[in-house]
């Protein structure tokens, strides 16, 4: 579930990042990364629930459009933008991480013989 907080923990970096990068004066941008924060969040903690395990898959679809955003945006290239393809392309790679990366495989977890 490491893959989990870490989009978590990217969401947050988007959060805040309007104010890093010195644009909290648009507030358009501000408020599509904080709502684009709250899905990336939401799909991610979602994720920790067995029903809806697979609900970081979602993130891949947002990533996709943080990148086309970002690099199709009609304003110079400012810093925020180039955040965002860098955000979506970090989030392409850490959405694929399964739920389970961290546990051993399946068939490995449950062992019942007893070596002598």
């Amino acid at each position: 579930m490491w893959g989990r907080v870490v989009e978590i923990m990217t969401a947050v970096w988007l959060a805040i990042s309007p104010w890093i990068f010195g644009v909290s004066d648009q507030p358009q941008l501000v408020w599509s990364d904080m709502l684009i924060a709250l899905a990336i969040a939401t799909c991610s903690g979602l994720s920790y629930w067995r029903p809806t395990r697979g609900a970081h898959l979602v993130i891949l679809l947002i990533s996709v459009g943080l990148i086309a955003w970002g690099r199709l945006s009609g304003t110079p290239p400012i810093a925020a933008h180039q955040n965002h393809i860098v955000i979506g392309l970090f989030l392409l790679m850490i959405a694929l991480i399964p739920n389970e990366a961290s546990r051993p495989p399946e068939p490995w977890r449950f062992e019942t013989t007893a070596k002598v």
